[in-house]
């Protein structure tokens, strides 16, 4: 085969799989992207909160993973609410922000929010990265996984 037939071939793949490729949810996107970027606001609100009630209200069962501990299996939302409680008790969160927000595919998203926080007793600000899963559920985002990153 010849080399421009091989380049064009390549470069006819690339543009196939670039424009196969998932794109980030933009405001004003369309209806789910909406509601996404609405439900990833939501959720860094009520983190902010410590309202762990909130962020799991409406979820089918949640997976949690807490820093490098091993991921749960899906808990009921009180269980999963309790278990952050109990992670994030001892800080005083000064920002949460939604970085980015992403449909996977049809049935499934995830958002990515950084918290600015301090620990009980210092001064000292800390980062974590949340990941938040979502799947759609009634044409609605459902949150299913919760990822905190040290």
């Amino acid at each position: 085969m010849s080399r421009a037939l091989l380049l064009g071939a390549a470069a006819c793949w690339a543009a196939t799989a670039w424009a196969q490729a998932p794109a980030p949810a933009a405001e004003g996107a369309g209806p789910r992207s909406d509601s996404l970027t609405a439900a990833a606001r939501r959720a860094a609100a009520a983190w902010q909160r410590h309202d762990f009630a909130a962020l799991v209200a409406g979820s089918p069962g949640l997976m949690v993973r807490l820093g490098r501990a091993a991921p749960s299996a899906p808990m009921p939302p009180a269980q999963a609410a309790l278990a952050l409680r109990t992670f994030a008790a001892d800080a005083r969160e000064l920002a949460t922000e939604v970085t980015e927000v992403r449909e996977v595919d049809a049935t499934r998203a995830y958002a990515e929010v950084q918290r600015t926080y301090t620990g009980r007793g210092t001064s000292a600000r800390r980062t974590q990265t949340l990941y938040l899963g979502w799947r759609w559920v009634a044409a609605a985002p459902r949150l299913v996984e919760v990822r905190v990153v040290p």
